[in-house]
């Protein structure tokens, strides 16, 4: 007997084709279809006649209405629905008043959820004859089969069928009402539930009334065997390195629980089970696994009692493998002071311990912050000449490799001459750069600031002699930097109103006074963005400090910092390229350089403004349109900018505002962009009102869409591609060596839920997928050998099984 389809994306229903809702008349049949959301119109409606129905799934809010009398046929589908308020729209339902019909259900799954429905199955109004389900399972709603005889006589046989609740009602429900209802079969019917995707029998339930020609099966004691309790998982081990935190190098790991004594315990890694053990006499168990793969695995038990039932499954216990030592700890910095003490500083992998060793002897631990930067001091020093190392221990308990010896000569002399270059280490050449315009880079790496040359070094900022943390004089941060004659000018900006100032510093980072040429003090003041001083301050910065997309008095279009030439191409159509690189936005040329996109002088940030993000980009004559799509509602906007990518306005013959404003991807004024843009951005299909498919020279690109009104399939090269989901039910092709690529708006789980089909080749289970993703931020990253697919704005605890596919 065939299995049961338990799910919408039950394997069976791989090949179905969407459609609307269909009417059947005299012998029609339908196979192979997927329908939603018809509305109050029955999704299979049979009128005129005997019909068929074959490997259908549905979700909507009527399933089935048989109006008509002879054979009907339901087989291997999937009926789901959410009713109306008021009327008797069920998942299959009998209205043909004084009809007569023989009805057979078989290999089928009906499910509802809640009261506006009657039943999963229903049938009365004086509609009579013979009603057999075989291999069906009825679930939730207020009845999962509910028949009335009105006035002729109902024939019912029951095999193999299943009823998982919850249900308001009851499981079923049979009524006389000047007819009468006929047993005629009543074999193996149970209660069930679903466990980890299976189909778990439960209890025998009785028939209602004696079956006519033979004994009903339900056994006479015990009538309803006591119900398995879910297992607990205790403990596990090793739990190396920083004990609870769930994070361990132990591959092979030992789980210890309790369940019912004499139990089958089968224990589970996501949705495939791994192993099972058995409880002793005092109900405890103990499993060490195989050898897990470095990522988090899920892990559950579930208990199988001496009756053969099995309990739901428990708690879960998230546990992380991390077998790999890090990388080799840098030690960037180091000098001997006064006190015979060694200062060292370096880099090693985020959140790590970094012991430090004299010779063989460990003489002290440091902790790296969230960018890997490390600093320790050592107690003084025996004098003579000192051989340091360092070796990382991450949060697993994997240690790496010592690192690159440094020597520390120190003396007996307690005042060594005084250094005549800054004391301060200089700044690591890593971070994140604020702005390289002119001789000065502004770097930021650890909360500090950075003033570093060509060559990648420089000293930190600080005032009265320490270093300036990002955060501590509120919501001021420097924006500019360059070397003077006598030291640094630094300019800063106040985020929350717009001032600015700016600071004359000693060539070793430190304050000495404020710029009075653009203050008018040399200890202290501010002024605003329209200030003359600040623009004359912006021709000796290279740079657009109050982002009016000038430098200076001048019509400058020069970027306000370096286009990166790599990163994720968002889209490439038509003589812009617009690319994410490091969480920003470019509007590149041909030549691959360009401005990065802003607003009021900063840049946009991946995320800043929750889920609207850049999809398209265009040079006009005064600088650039750029198209918006907001994730979660499906709506668009569009910018103006200036030639250096700043916003000026909105674009109003789309929104019909220069303030503000979005529309639906279906408005006129979308459609009419598409053609200045070459792309199709609202993914129907076509570019404009014509059927031109979406294309992309790049390497990196936004796929082509597919012109079906129900469905949209993107498929992955062996590039690294960027995709951006649409309003329909999205499907995610990846093949073997597919790169590293991206997808935006992806939408999980519901009945239009987008879908991410993986070659087998590349992973041929859920759990297997599962076994491979990280989060990441705010995002989800499955990564495979050299391969990775990053879902924006995604939880890995929301994925289910129902979005994915392997073949």
């Amino acid at each position: 007997m065939a299995a049961i389809p338990l799910s919408w994306n039950d394997p069976m229903f791989a090949g179905v084709t969407n459609s609307s809702s269909v009417t059947l008349g005299n012998g029609g049949t339908v196979s192979n279809l997927s329908i939603t959301d018809t509305g109050p119109v029955a999704s299979v409606y049979g009128a005129g006649g005997p019909f068929s129905m074959d490997t259908v799934r549905i979700n909507s809010e009527e399933g089935v209405r048989i109006a008509s009398g002879g054979n009907i046929n339901i087989n291997n589908s999937y009926i789901e629905t959410t009713g109306i308020s008021g009327d008797h729209a069920d998942g299959i339902q009998c209205y043909n008043p004084g009809g007569v019909g023989n009805v057979t259900v078989t290999n089928t799954a009906i499910v509802s959820h809640d009261q506006n429905a009657t039943a999963g199955f229903w049938s009365a109004d004086d509609y009579a004859g013979t009603f057999t389900f075989n291999n069906v399972m009825f679930e939730g709603g207020p009845y999962g089969l509910r028949i009335n005889a009105d006035t002729g006589n109902d024939y019912i046989a029951l095999k193999d069928v299943y009823f998982v609740g919850p249900f308001a009602g009851g499981p079923f429900l049979f009524g006389e009402f000047g007819g009468a209802i006929h047993i005629t079969q009543w074999d193996n019917v149970r209660y069930a539930t679903i466990v980890n995707g299976q189909l778990v029998p439960g209890a025998l339930i009785p028939p209602p009334q004696p079956v006519e020609g033979g004994a009903s099966t339900t056994p006479s004691a015990p009538a309803t065997p006591t119900a398995a309790a879910a297992p607990t998982i205790a403990s596990f081990s090793t739990d190396s390195g920083t004990a609870g935190d769930k994070v361990t190098n132990d591959n092979t790991i030992e789980l210890k629980g309790a369940a019912a004594a004499g139990s089958t315990v089968k224990i589970y890694d996501g949705a495939t089970q791994i192993g099972s053990t058995t409880t002793n006499s005092s109900g405890n168990w103990d499993y060490i696994t195989n050898v897990l793969t470095d990522a988090k695995h899920t892990l559950t038990a579930t208990a199988t009692n001496s009756s053969g039932q099995t309990s739901a499954a428990s708690s879960a216990l998230a546990v992380t493998v991390d077998t790999k030592a890090p990388t080799a700890p840098t030690i960037a910095s180091h000098t001997v002071n006064s006190a015979n003490q060694a200062v060292m500083s370096g880099n090693a992998e985020a959140s790590s311990v970094v012991k430090v060793f004299d010779g063989t002897t460990q003489i002290g631990t440091a902790t790296t912050n969230s960018s890997g930067v490390w600093a320790y001091t050592t107690a003084a020093l025996a004098a003579g000449s000192h051989s340091l190392t360092a070796k990382a221990m991450d949060v697993a308990g994997n240690t790496s490799v010592a690192s690159t010896v440094v020597t520390a000569s120190t003396g007996t002399s307690t005042s060594p001459t005084t250094p005549t270059s800054p004391t301060t280490p200089t700044s690591p050449t890593a971070g994140t750069v604020i702005e390289s315009a002119g001789a000065t880079r502004l770097v930021e790496s650890g909360d500090k600031y950075y003033l570093n040359s060509s060559a990648g070094t420089g000293p930190s900022l600080k005032s009265h002699g320490v270093d300036f943390v990002d955060g501590s004089d509120g919501t001021w941060a420097p924006i500019g930097a360059e070397k003077t004659a006598t030291g640094y000018e630094v300019v800063w900006k106040e985020a929350s109103t717009g001032q600015y100032t700016a600071w004359n510093t000693d060539s070793n980072g430190n304050y000495v006074s404020h710029v009075s040429s653009l203050t008018g003090s040399t200890s202290g003041g501010s002024v605003s963005g329209t200030n003359s001083g600040l623009k004359s301050l912006e021709t000796t910065f290279h740079q657009d400090l109050n982002g009016d997309g000038q430098i200076g008095a001048t019509s400058s279009t020069t970027p306000t910092s370096p286009t990166p030439t790599a990163g994720t191409v968002i889209e490439s159509a038509g003589a812009t390229r617009l690319v994410e690189s490091g969480d920003k936005y470019y509007l590149n040329s041909s030549t691959g350089t360009g401005p990065s996109l802003k607003y009021h002088g900063l840049d946009f940030v991946d995320g800043s403004d929750g889920t609207w993000a850049p999809i398209a980009a265009e040079k006009v004559a005064t600088g650039y349109q750029v198209i918006w799509k907001e994730a979660s509602t499906g709506q668009y906007t569009a910018w103006n900018t200036d030639n250096n990518g700043n916003y000026v306005s909105h674009v109003s013959s789309l929104t019909g505002s220069t303030s503000g404003g979005t529309v639906s991807g279906t408005n006129s004024g979308l459609k009419s962009l598409e053609t200045s843009f070459h792309q199709d951005l609202n993914g129907d299909g076509q570019v404009g009102t014509s059927s031109v498919a979406t294309s992309s020279t790049s390497t990196t690109s936004l796929a082509a869409t597919s012109s079906s009104t129900s469905s949209n399939v993107q498929t992955s090269t062996s590039g690294n591609d960027a995709f951006v989901g649409t309003t329909k039910a999205d499907t995610f092709s990846f093949a073997a060596n597919f790169g590293n690529d991206v997808i935006k708006d992806f939408t999980a789980s519901g009945p239009a839920h987008d879908t991410i089909q993986f070659s087998k080749s590349v992973f041929d289970s859920f759990a297997s997928v599962l076994s491979h993703a990280t989060q990441s931020g705010q995002d989800v990253v499955i990564a495979t050998g050299g391969d990775t697919l990053t879902l924006k704005n995604m939880k890995v605890g929301s994925l289910t099984s129902q979005d994915f596919h392997f073949a």
